[in-house]
């Protein structure tokens, strides 16, 4: 099995959120949206207002890997903000929501990954996505299905725990 990636803690995430939080409304709902997502670069930049079913809590990646298309759960609170935020710029239901380059999106993570000692790159808030999940009991199908791969062996990857994970386990288990 390939070495787990890297990847932040869910408090690693939280610090980085604020950090973008009390600079720029556009990062933080970038960084959240990819946090609370899993999504690519690709994918995120791609994402239009009418993509989100925002009655639903369900975001439609139609410019996914491959051309496939996927569907994804989002947070009724990440899903205001979003809203709110479509409603204030005003942004037509088929322009991106966050109208930016690639590199851009990697200079925002960098940016604010550096304000909490953590050099990531836009993939690292995908693989803590993928580890949150599983180590929250999300089962290997779901997880594959809202990462979009193609193959759970591609998905088992997030199966390696750490010694922190195994200890916390163990020390579940009444002997």
């Amino acid at each position: 099995m390939p070495k787990i990636p890297d990847y932040l803690e869910k408090e690693q995430v939280d610090e980085m959120l604020h950090a973008a939080e009390t600079c720029s409304t556009r990062d933080y709902l970038l960084l959240r949206f990819m946090w609370r997502t899993g999504v690519r670069v690709s994918e995120v930049i791609s994402v239009t207002p009418k993509d989100i079913e925002f009655k639903n809590g369900v975001v439609n990646i139609r410019k996914a890997k491959g051309g496939r298309q996927r569907r994804v759960p989002l947070d009724p609170d990440t899903l205001k903000m979003l809203s709110d935020y479509v409603l204030a710029l005003n942004i037509p239901d088929d322009q991106p929501i966050f109208p930016i380059q690639r590199n851009r999106v990697f200079n925002i993570v960098k940016k604010y990954g550096n304000m909490v000692a953590a050099k990531i790159h836009p993939h690292t808030l995908r693989h803590s996505f993928a580890i949150h999940l599983v180590r929250s009991g999300t089962d290997l199908r779901r997880v594959q299905l809202m990462l979009g791969h193609t193959s759970l062996s591609i998905t088992q990857v997030y199966l390696q725990f750490n010694d922190n994970d195994l200890r916390e386990a163990y020390e579940k288990v009444t002997f």
